[in-house]
């Protein structure tokens, strides 16, 4: 929110230098400032909406800036030995492999694991299965047993802490009212040898080639629009791509 109000508090700058008053702004002279600028002016797209609305601009628009194409990968081989840490591996803190092993395995964003409460564990005592925004992803034994001990350890927290927290979060933070940070997680993971950008791409990568958009976004936690631009680079010859790129 902050650096919205920075965005358009730098764009009425901007009009004020050129004498230009902002219900004079062309579409034209809005594009030439957000080419000038860094891609952060695009956050500035709230502001107009919300001018526009209003009535105190014309019909402007703040076109959305290109998606890059993923570019960070790595081996096979490199994938299966950080996965086979995380199952295997007791040294590691608990959360650091439960979250590993869902990135790795899942492409799952982190945004969308620290969502997740002890209630999104679907446990019947034989399978389990996370709860991703109505969407039952069964998971494998060996995951279901690192979600399921996960789980009882925060539970166990959350009886403790529950005056200071009405979510019993699975990946819990230092103050018991707030998930682990999504910066906090990412660092800690590559602190213990887990790369999760690299992993995720992997992940959604093998997911996409074998499943439909509409099935990838329910499997995976994530948006249409992102699961249909997974499926269409699976359709092209990535394979020879990735392998290029580790030779770099």
């Amino acid at each position: 929110m902050r650096s919205r109000l920075r965005r358009a508090l730098e764009l009425l700058d901007w009009l004020d230098e050129h004498g230009t008053a902002l219900g004079k702004l062309t579409q034209p002279e809005l594009e030439m400032w957000l080419e000038e600028g860094a891609v952060e002016h695009r956050e500035v797209r709230a502001f107009v909406t919300w001018a526009r609305g209003r009535g105190f601009v014309g019909e402007l628009v703040v076109p959305r800036a290109r998606i890059a194409a993923p570019s960070v990968f790595m081996t096979d081989e490199e994938q299966a030995e950080q996965l086979h840490r995380c199952l295997g591996d007791d040294s590691l803190p608990l959360d650091v492999r439960t979250a590993g092993a869902l990135t790795l395995l899942f492409g799952l964003q982190h945004t969308k694991l620290l969502e997740l409460t002890v209630r999104d564990v679907i446990d019947d005592n034989e399978t389990v299965a996370l709860n991703l925004a109505g969407h039952r992803l069964p998971l494998p034994p060996e995951v279901a047993r690192l979600v399921r001990a996960q789980r009882d350890q925060c539970q166990a927290r959350w009886q403790i802490d529950q005056t200071a927290s009405t979510t019993p979060w699975l990946f819990p933070g230092q103050e018991p009212a707030r998930p682990l940070g999504a910066t906090y997680l990412n660092l800690k993971l590559r602190r213990h040898g887990i790369a999760p950008r690299a992993g995720r791409n992997n992940a959604r990568l093998a997911l996409a080639t074998d499943l439909p958009a509409s099935v990838l976004a329910d499997f995976t936690g994530t948006s249409i629009s992102n699961a249909t631009r997974w499926t269409g680079y699976a359709r092209r010859d990535w394979l020879d791509y990735i392998a290029s790129r580790t030779q770099i």
